[in-house]
C-alpha cells in the first residue's frame, strides 16, 4: 500500500474549498431571493409553507411538527423576518467569506431545521449534501481563501478561531 500512494499525504488547495463555500452562499441567496419573491418571509406566507407547501400534518416527526405549530406558527410574525434576514445573512457572508466558521456553524443548524421541518416530504439529500459542504468549510476556515476572513486573519490573527 505504502508504494501505491506513495508517502505524501494529498492535500487540496483552500481556494477549491472557497469554491465550495462561495457555492454554499449563491445557494441560499438565490433560495432566499425564490422565497421573497413568493412572499414565505411573510406571516401568510410562512403559514403557507408550513401547512400546504410542506404540511405539517403529513410530517412523520410529530414531535418536530408539533414545534412547528405549537412555537414557530404562533409568533410567524416576528419569525418570518426573522428568517428573511438570517437567510440573506448566511447567503452573504458565505459568499464574501465573513465570519465563515460561524456562519457554517449557523447555515448547518439552519438546513437541519429545515430537513425536519420538510421530512418525509423532500429529498433528504437537497440538505445533507449541503450540510457536508458547510462542515468541511467550518472545518477548514473556508473564508481565509478568497474572503474576508483572510483580511481579518492578518489584521487580527488566529484569536478570533470560530470567527474567522
Amino acid at each position: 500500500m505504502k508504494k501505491l500512494f506513495g508517502n505524501a499525504s494529498p492535500q487540496v488547495s483552500l481556494s477549491w474549498i472557497a469554491l465550495l463555500r462561495m457555492l454554499m452562499g449563491v445557494m441560499f441567496l438565490s433560495t432566499w431571493l425564490i422565497n421573497l419573491v413568493r412572499g414565505f418571509y411573510t406571516p401568510d406566507g410562512l403559514l403557507e409553507f408550513f401547512t400546504d407547501i410542506f404540511p405539517q400534518s403529513e410530517n412523520p416527526l410529530t414531535w418536530y411538527a408539533g414545534f412547528i405549530e405549537g412555537v414557530i406558527l404562533p409568533i410567524r410574525g416576528v419569525f418570518a423576518p426573522f428568517q428573511m434576514i438570517t437567510e440573506g445573512l448566511l447567503g452573504l457572508a458565505l459568499l464574501v467569506g465573513a465570519l465563515t466558521p460561524l456562519f457554517s456553524l449557523a447555515g448547518i443548524f439552519f438546513l437541519l431545521n429545515t430537513f425536519l421541518a420538510t421530512f418525509g416530504q423532500d429529498w433528504i439529500w437537497a440538505y445533507w449534501m449541503p450540510i457536508g459542504i458547510l462542515g468541511v468549510t467550518f472545518i477548514t476556515h473556508a473564508g481565509r481563501a478568497l474572503g474576508v476572513d483572510s483580511i481579518l486573519l492578518k489584521r487580527f490573527g488566529p484569536r478570533g478561531f470560530l470567527l474567522w
